[in-house]
């Protein structure tokens, strides 16, 4: 089974290098990879949870891969799980609602194909923004994974999300998913074996492992991020994560696009400027209310 994991498009409306490289992603999965199933792991929309216009148009540009699509939120998706979230735009029941409206659902569970050589594993996905969001959305959440744990006993486990789990190797406030919630999340696995964690949020690639799982972070398919020696990583560029599953086999191999744009300021973008600067124009008391601009 080959699974393509696209992540951080950050799409807008008014098109540019993001628009760009998404026509360029899906004519590449369409003639080039044809992979059987292909999950976004969040941000899909430039910078405002609340831009249906955004939403609107990456949905259309998504629908043009031809392969099964399932689509996780970011926190530029559905707002952000934190203390202090960036333009005070928190998650809410709304705006998870919003994107539900786009993408359906904002979590999956499949079970592996016996045909496709990977009877043996189960695809969870899951909204890391309702982690630690203290809404009714994230004690749902954690009741259906307690259901789909139970249902994943005794099988490999890859798990995709937005937020990475750790950053490397440990919690990062504000950036990774809290790690209570973590430890929680992975003991609620423990009767399977949770193989790999598959996240984006990071816009850049790196592959290691938390023990005996494989931790993959896809890079942005806009963004090149320099290296971060301090954290021993590498610059990154727009590129896919390909994973090949083969019964009890897993592999994740990083896979450049060729044309891809690479946008290395983000302000020097007309597009996140104009996202930013309807945000902070929004009138006072507006921002939780999903407004079709």
């Amino acid at each position: 089974m080959r699974i393509i994991q696209l992540s951080d498009t950050h799409i807008s409306h008014l098109g540019g290098v993001p628009a760009g490289n998404m026509s360029l992603l899906a004519d590449h999965l369409n003639n080039e990879v044809r992979p059987d199933l292909v999950v976004h792991t969040g941000d899909v929309v430039i910078a405002d949870p609340d831009s249906a216009r955004d939403r609107d148009a990456a949905r259309r540009l998504l629908a043009r891969i031809s392969a099964p699509l399932l689509v996780l939120p970011g926190n530029h998706d559905v707002g952000e799980s934190a203390e202090a979230p960036w333009k005070d735009l928190a998650v809410t029941g709304e705006r998870i609602a919003a994107f539900s409206s786009a993408w359906g659902e904002d979590r999956f569970f499949l079970t592996g194909d016996a045909a496709a050589r990977c009877g043996e594993w189960v695809f969870i996905g899951v909204n890391s923004e309702r982690f630690g969001s203290g809404l009714p959305q994230e004690r749902e959440q954690w009741d259906w994974l307690a259901e789909v744990a139970d249902r994943a006993r005794g099988k490999s486990v890859m798990l995709f999300l937005h937020r990475p789990l750790w950053w490397p190797g440990e919690s990062q406030p504000g950036f990774t998913v809290p790690a209570a919630d973590r430890q929680r999340l992975v003991a609620l696995f423990a009767g399977a074996r949770l193989r790999v964690v598959a996240n984006g949020h990071m816009h850049r690639y790196r592959q290691a492992f938390e023990g005996e799982t494989l931790t993959v972070a896809a890079p942005s398919a806009t963004f090149a991020m320099p290296a971060d020696p301090g954290r021993c990583l590498g610059p990154s560029a727009p590129g896919i994560v390909e994973y090949v599953i083969d019964g009890d086999d897993v592999a994740a191999e990083l896979r450049q696009v060729p044309g891809l744009g690479m946008v290395s300021d983000v302000l020097a973008m007309p597009e996140f400027v104009a996202a930013v600067a309807e945000i902070e124009g929004a009138a006072p008391g507006t921002r939780g209310e999903v407004r079709d601009a």
